[in-house]
């Protein structure tokens, strides 16, 4: 297969006058509308058991290098769409989706090897996991570069890395439909995206296009505002799915006496997105709100990601993050993906990222506008949740999803939330509920909830979270 794309690439050579040169075993391929650069090489299924063709590299941009690591289907890789996969923080490495979640392979629970997943993303998609913004998991910026510290700079980054993904780098996918997924912060990263790839798409049609379809966002953090209001029901009511609420009447009543507060100084981050405002809501909320379940979880304590399971370890509470860390800095793996001297070691959040977004408005700022373009721009636009999360829970992005100001909000707001059954160890059965609108102009909208599944959906229910993707890229009814 590798031989098949090498073909392609030189091919794409005489084409185009693209240089397509060979380093180190990494085949480097310079775009000549943008002077960028992509290193990339195959990989085997020893380092990845993906029962496809896959290739790892970095994309250079200026200062800025994201890592990559790109699965062909395993159906149709000709015909099928190309989905992406962002995970969140910021400053969050994709890798977690990839080794933990919904890649086609998942590392062991001894971090020295990973098995195939029979519900990994790539069994009928094209899939790729990109690290970024740089400095997150493999990628990185130069020594003295300013690291992106913004959804909308991250944005353009991302625009240009496909661009020259689907143009140059794997032409056959120029047509292809394209599907921006993530969780969490990808919330955020998503909607930038779209929103940079349909204006850019408009602007200069002369240019390659990203053919973008839809966008699709496990427990996104698209509103704080919301989010943080829904801490109430979360903890206060068995509406998430557990038999009592987590916390006590006298707790509650805490929560709903400092919600106000917190809400009206998010209004006014929100009006006024200077990071200095932003930050000080930030910390009324998280002292008179967030900061009531955050200050007792962590390692033997509670868990963020999931209301009704313990906290394992540090902040990301799961084991399985420890193994994709083992693995991916082990001999064999660094050996296969061959990083350059400037990456010293991987981790699994960068705390460069973390710093410079603190700095800025971003995180305590709504993408709700940038939501409402795409869907009016005919973009589909998917929002899942498991149901069990706090960190970015079903009752804020439920309030969220009701709020946008779009052609479809009325419509959307009237439906209820209507139970919907997938296949579950071969027999059908109810695993959450959804509702959705659909409009002949505007972009689909769906809302879908999944029972006994916490902020990682794929890594709780993984056949689940297979059968939602795979209805929503095929257009399919949830219900």
């Amino acid at each position: 297969m590798y031989l098949t794309i090498l073909t392609a690439l030189l091919g794409l050579t005489h084409a185009t006058q693209t240089p397509l040169l060979e380093t180190d075993n990494f085949q480097t391929i310079t775009s000549k509308q943008t002077n960028h650069t992509i290193r990339i090489r195959p990989q085997s299924e020893t380092t990845c058991a993906a029962h496809s063709a896959q290739y790892t590299g970095w994309l250079d941009i200026g200062p800025q290098h994201l890592f990559f690591w790109y699965f062909e289907s395993q159906n149709d890789p000709a015909n099928d769409p190309l989905t992406l996969w962002l995970n969140g923080g910021p400053g969050g490495s994709s890798m977690i989706g990839l080794f933990q979640e919904l890649g086609p392979c998942l590392v062991n629970e001894h971090g020295n090897g990973t098995v195939y997943s029979p519900w990994g993303w790539s069994k009928n998609s094209n899939l790729l996991f990109v690290d970024q913004p740089g400095n997150v998991g493999f990628s990185y910026v130069d020594e003295g570069a300013e690291v992106p510290g913004d959804s909308a700079t991250a944005a353009v980054d991302m625009h240009r890395f496909l661009q020259l993904f689907v143009s140059e780098v794997f032409p056959e996918l120029n047509k292809s439909e394209v599907h921006l997924s993530g969780e969490s912060f990808a919330g955020h990263y998503i909607p930038y995206l779209g929103a940079q790839i349909v204006t850019q798409n408009t602007l200069y049609p002369n240019e390659p296009q990203v053919n973008l379809k839809s966008c699709l966002v496990g427990n996104g953090y698209m509103s704080p505002k919301d989010i943080y209001f829904g801490y109430w029901e979360t903890l206060c009511t068995t509406n998430p799915g557990v038999a009592t609420p987590v916390f006590n009447e006298t707790r509650c009543d805490i929560l709903s006496t400092n919600m106000p507060r917190c809400m009206d100084l998010l209004d006014v981050c929100e009006s006024h997105p200077d990071p200095a405002i932003c930050q000080a809501a930030e910390t009324v909320c998280y002292d008179g709100v967030v900061g009531w379940y955050e200050d007792e979880s962590g390692r033997g304590g509670r868990n963020r990601f999931d209301i009704t399971a313990p906290c394992d370890l540090n902040e990301m509470c799961y084991p399985q993050t420890l193994w994709v860390q083992k693995y991916l800095n082990s001999k064999p793996v660094w050996d296969a993906l061959s990083p350059p001297a400037e990456v010293k070691e991987y981790v699994l959040e960068s705390e460069a990222v973390v710093d410079a977004f603190a700095r800025t408005s971003d995180r305590m700022t709504s993408a709700s506008d940038l939501v409402i373009f795409l869907l009016e721009s005919g973009v589909d636009f998917l929002a899942y949740q498991g149901n069990l999360d706090l960190a970015c829970n079903t009752a804020g992005n439920l309030k969220w999803a009701e709020s946008l100001r779009w052609k479809g909000q009325t419509e959307f707001t009237a439906r209820r939330l209507t139970p919907w059954s997938a296949v579950v160890e071969g027999v059908e059965a109810r695993v959450g509920n959804v509702k959705e609108v659909r409009g002949d102009e505007a972009g689909r909208f769906a809302f879908v909830t999944i029972d006994g599944a916490g902020h990682l959906v794929p890594q709780d229910r993984p056949d689940v979270a297979f059968d939602l993707m795979n209805r929503w890229i095929g257009g399919r009814d949830f219900i």
